[in-house]
């Protein structure tokens, strides 16, 4: 999924609409909102240019309500997105925001208090055919209490639709959201697992001096204990990761997130 810096949303917006005034008229597939007492949420998509389908679950916290990133932190239930039951689509990539980095009553917390798109990369192995998506989704919003929030959404897509109205703002505005990858001027440059196999160190560069906010979301059965992080000259740093439990079968990795200044990096390391 292209990943486009907040910097450069205007022009984002403006490449994304001139495509929709040049191309034949089509609707975007939307669901209607699905309702809970703690917020609502829909599912929206439009064909994209690799021949298969870009979409976004639309979440919406109810206000004073919260919801989760893709690793919820201490507490929560991250969002679930279920594409067994599609036909002719697979999912081969999910896009988030950069999250809130805080504690609250649930201990560290990764999320958001505010409407947030979870982004969906669908590749199609019948380019020209008939694609319907179907998706079993579960999320976490939390107040006082915490409410698993589910619902299922049946879209047939049109291989011919091009972006319009709501729909392709919300597309538009959610890709624009997405953290960029690692680059030479910001991201990972390193990383080493300590000889006794038991820390996974990695050499950082940085867009600004002040101390990142700093996510993880490990691999199933992959654990870390408090981060470690120590700058080591201008907009570089070094950050270590205590390794507290690996899984016992599989590979092991983590994704990292990365917020510093205004900017924000993703990136996914084996853990190994």
């Amino acid at each position: 999924m292209t990943r486009i810096r907040p910097m450069g949303l205007k022009t984002a917006l403006w490449a994304l609409l001139l495509s929709a005034l040049t191309a034949p008229v089509a609707h975007a597939a939307a669901s209607d909102w699905a309702v809970s007492d703690g917020g609502r949420m829909r599912l929206v998509a439009l064909p994209n240019q690799q021949g298969g389908y870009d979409a976004a679950l639309q979440i919406e916290p109810a206000p004073g309500w919260k919801t989760y990133w893709r690793h919820p932190g201490e507490a929560g239930l991250p969002p679930l997105i279920d594409l067994a039951g599609s036909d002719n689509l697979a999912l081969a990539s999910t896009g988030f925001p950069a999250p809130e980095i805080g504690h609250d009553e649930g201990g560290l917390f990764y999320g958001y208090h505010r409407s947030v798109s979870v982004m969906l990369t669908l590749k199609s192995a019948a380019t020209s055919g008939p694609s319907r998506l179907k998706a079993a989704t579960m999320i976490g919003l939390c107040k006082e209490i915490c409410l698993p929030f589910q619902a299922a959404f049946d879209l047939p897509l049109n291989p011919d639709a091009r972006p319009e109205g709501d729909e392709f703002m919300a597309l538009a505005m959610g890709r624009s959201a997405l953290p960029e990858t690692s680059s030479e001027e910001f991201g990972v440059s390193g990383r080493r697992m300590s000889a006794d196999g038991k820390t996974l160190q990695l050499t950082l560069r940085l867009p600004s001096d002040q101390t990142p906010e700093i996510a993880l979301a490990p691999s199933p059965g992959l654990s870390f204990g408090p981060m470690r992080f120590a700058p080591t000259g201008p907009k570089q740093a070094t950050l270590e990761l205590p390794i507290a439990r690996r899984p016992e079968t599989g590979a092991a990795h983590v994704t990292i997130l990365i917020k510093s200044g205004s900017r924000a990096m993703e990136t996914t390391l084996a853990a190994e």
